[in-house]
């Protein structure tokens, strides 16, 4: 298992995420249709039923809204059942309503599944998260980019 340190000094999104888990996505017009989306990716690559899945995000989106504001969201769980860290990110071609903090409706989505004792990793990779999704040049390359080994290249800085 990966140990990352508190200044996320040694994060790097290649570790847990792939251009095969990035997608744009049309036709999604809420966050439980996204949800479901991402459930059925999650299924497919960890082998946890999807509506486990389905069930988990939407009971920590009651609790603990994921939309972090410029139009993007973090949906994050942990799972007991798996090992390794997984990321999906996910650009829809239209904005959806997420009661994000500043009530921009949202259109880049970074999903974090974490294994369940991997406490410290999982919150320095949500910080880590968090200052990439807040730089604009950033937002504004993923937002104008079209093919996954693009938005995967700007995501991981090789761009």
């Amino acid at each position: 298992m990966l140990k990352y340190k508190q200044d996320n000094s040694g994060i790097n999104l290649t570790d847990f995420l792939s251009t095969t888990n990035i997608l744009t996505m049309h036709n999604i017009n809420n966050k439980k249709q996204l949800f479901t989306n991402i459930s059925n990716i999650c299924e497919k690559n960890i082998n946890i039923s999807n509506s486990k899945f389905l069930a988990l995000l939407l009971d920590k989106e009651v609790n603990e809204n994921s939309g972090i504001g410029e139009g993007v969201a973090i949906p994050n769980i942990q799972i007991s059942e798996i090992k390794n860290i997984f990321g999906v990110f996910i650009k829809l071609n239209k904005s959806i309503n997420f009661n994000s903090i500043d009530n921009e409706p949202v259109d880049l989505i970074f999903t974090l599944i974490s294994p369940k004792n991997n406490q410290p990793n999982y919150l320095y990779i949500l910080a880590f998260l968090s200052r990439l999704f807040k730089d604009k040049k950033k937002l504004k390359n993923l937002r104008a980019s079209f093919d996954k080994e693009t938005i995967y290249a700007i995501l991981t800085n090789k761009l």
